[in-house]
């Protein structure tokens, strides 16, 4: 029992280290849902990121792209956070392996929304969301499409700096700091 104590430790000291340790800048990767798509997440300004996904479902002819604007919210430790966000969506139908009898859509453009968790240890970030999809036009027997549930594994170009904790010299008088 004590042998596992003994290792139990460090590594959540290694684990502790990296997950308060990480923030991300720009992060690139894939993301599973339908299919493997391609998702690039870039930081903007007060935890507030776009995030861009061009999506290459498997089985179908259909390409598109998403663009979301995100709010991040910290959670327990820096690198574990919540977001919720909003943006727009515009899939290219083909009609290239339907049938004859299968009515072809028509291009579907809507609003998307998005919300979730992510992790990020070290130059990896994982995320799992729930990203429903109103079509305001093109498809209009599933208007909205509400099984948009993913996981996405980006890896982290850029890292964010940490704040700094600003020194008042409060205690510099009492012969804290030597100059």
């Amino acid at each position: 029992m004590k042998n596992t104590r003994l290792l139990l430790i460090p590594a959540l000291a290694l684990l502790s280290h990296l997950a308060f340790g990480q923030s991300y800048k720009t992060a690139v990767g894939f993301r599973l849902d339908k299919g493997i798509n391609i998702t690039a997440q870039q930081y903007i300004v007060d935890n507030w990121t776009v995030e861009g996904i061009l999506h290459t479902p498997l089985r179908s002819d259909e390409l598109g792209l998403t663009l979301l604007a995100e709010k991040h919210q910290k959670i327990l430790f820096r690198g574990l956070n919540l977001y919720a966000g909003a943006g727009g969506h515009y899939y290219w139908q083909s009609a290239a392996s339907r049938t004859e009898n299968e009515e072809v859509a028509d291009n579907v453009f809507g609003l998307t929304f998005i919300g979730g968790v992510e992790l990020t240890l070290g130059k990896f970030n994982l995320a799992f969301d729930w990203k429903p999809e109103l079509h305001l036009a093109g498809d209009q027997v599933h208007p909205f499409e509400w099984h948009g549930t993913s996981v996405s594994l980006r890896y982290v170009i850029a890292k964010r700096e940490r704040k700094k904790i600003k020194d008042w010299g409060v205690w510099d008088s009492f012969g804290g700091k030597k100059k």
